[in-house]
């Protein structure tokens, strides 16, 4: 992570030509949407801000963003697919930035699960968010939302050649940490100097601990936003 986002922004990104997915370089996990490039980028400061907020640094002033890449894609972006395989991700890392990253991770998934534990209605039916998606039928109440990202994090593991075994009934934290050692493991041997295709999709270590912490985050929002509606059908 480098805090020189505090003034420039660069992001990167997908597109299926009916949506983009903007990822800040800077801010592993970061994120913006939008139906059009320039409402994506337009979004980037401001989670420049809700980001570094929830690492407790605040800055002076709005940053300001811009475009380094671009990816094509068949994904439903529009869904919050996505494949890319951004720049930085592939670009050698140190010791000390693998460790912040592996932090950053552990520190993501701790408060997405804090979030959960927060919730009194886990089981609360949105029924606005019933609908089919690319991986099925969307979650539609805050412990499936859970579940899945619980779940989720052997999926990424799965990208890279390391052994593993699943377990859900494991504790969310319990998986993430065990992920982090293995990845960890990964790095001693060969850094992040290689570049796995799983399934038409590029992966290195990078990218999966950017993964991590974006998947928290876009279903973190998720939960948040469902809160707020049970809290206002709590009042009528």
């Amino acid at each position: 992570m480098s805090l020189a986002a505090s003034t420039k922004l660069s992001v990167a990104l997908e597109t299926n030509g009916r949506g983009f997915h903007g990822f800040i370089v800077e801010l592993p996990g970061a994120f913006v949407r939008g139906s059009k490039e320039e409402e994506t980028l337009s979004k980037a400061p401001h989670e420049a801000m809700s980001y570094l907020a929830w690492l407790g640094i605040e800055l002076e002033q709005l940053p300001t963003a811009r475009k380094v890449q671009t990816h094509l894609c068949k994904l439903m972006v529009e869904d919050a697919d996505c494949e890319i395989l951004i720049d930085v991700d592939r670009a050698p890392i140190g010791d000390r930035e693998f460790q912040l990253q592996v932090e950053l991770a552990k520190h993501s998934g701790l408060s997405f699960t804090k979030l959960y534990d927060s919730v009194k209605l886990k089981n609360w039916i949105d029924e606005a968010r019933i609908r089919k998606t690319f991986y099925g039928q969307n979650k539609k109440t805050i412990k499936e939302i859970f579940d899945h990202v619980k779940r989720t994090q052997y999926y990424y593991m799965s990208r890279i050649p390391v052994p593993f075994s699943e377990d859900e009934a494991l504790p969310f934290m319990e998986i993430r940490e065990s992920s982090l050692d293995s990845l960890a493991r990964r790095f001693r041997k060969e850094a992040n100097s290689k570049v796995y295709n799983v399934e038409n999709e590029d992966w290195t270590l990078k990218k999966i601990l950017r993964r991590f912490v974006w998947h928290d985050r876009i279903h973190g929002k998720a939960i948040t936003r469902i809160i707020g509606k049970t809290a206002t059908s709590r009042t009528h």
